[in-house]
């Protein structure tokens, strides 16, 4: 179990402890299946979410699986139990909650609640663009305005530190695999770095808003 309080773990880190005590060994989730974790994020599944299919996949494996047999390595052998969890989660919510919100109302609000976000941290609100028109735009706006953040945090960091960030996070995504494509990996190396910026107290907007 984390020592890190479950509230202050980030989506990444969430899903990634969970699966990993599951498995009952490692300390790190493939490049593969970083970047599935990331899409989920991406794509707005809540983490408990992931965490529920994530269960219910590995407990159905587990009474399928023949004596002896090994339990699954990659968490992208659970994928089909979180998108069947997530579509339950879905028409629950619309059967709950009468008509689904449109999308391009749901851009902005999710929009507006980032705007909010900038500016509780005092940060730069021409980040983000003036509007949205669907979730889809919100995304990459949310994105590049995390890869401003980013890039002005590295900035600020004395040399030394600068220095170590690359070494420190290409130790922690351990070396690429053959199976592994560059973009995967790449994108591995990207959550590590945002994982030492939101350590630091740096704002992340995806995944928050």
């Amino acid at each position: 179990m984390s020592l890190i309080p479950s509230g202050e773990l980030s989506y990444a880190a969430l899903v990634s402890e969970f699966f990993l005590q599951l498995r009952g060994t490692g300390l790190l989730l493939s490049p593969l299946d970083q970047e599935l974790v990331a899409e989920w994020e991406r794509r707005g599944v809540p983490a408990s979410v992931v965490c529920r299919g994530m269960r219910r996949g590995w407990d159905d494996l587990a009474q399928g699986r023949a004596p002896g047999a090994a339990p699954p390595r990659s968490l992208r052998a659970l994928r089909g139990f979180v998108e069947e969890e997530w579509r339950v989660y879905r028409d629950g919510r619309v059967g709950d909650g009468g008509a689904p919100e449109p999308e391009a109302d749901a851009a902005r609000r999710r929009l507006s609640a980032a705007r909010a976000l900038l500016a509780e941290a005092g940060a730069d609100g021409s980040l983000l663009p003036d509007d949205v028109s669907s979730l889809h735009d919100l995304e990459r706006a949310l994105a590049a305005a995390d890869d401003r953040i980013l890039h002005r945090w590295i900035l600020s960091l004395p040399r030394p530190e600068r220095a170590a960030l690359g070494p420190r996070c290409r130790l922690l995504a351990g070396e690429r695999t053959r199976r592994a494509r560059r973009s995967a990996y790449r994108e591995t190396l990207r959550t590590h770095l945002f994982e030492a910026a939101r350590r630091a107290g740096i704002l992340h907007l995806r995944g928050t808003v």
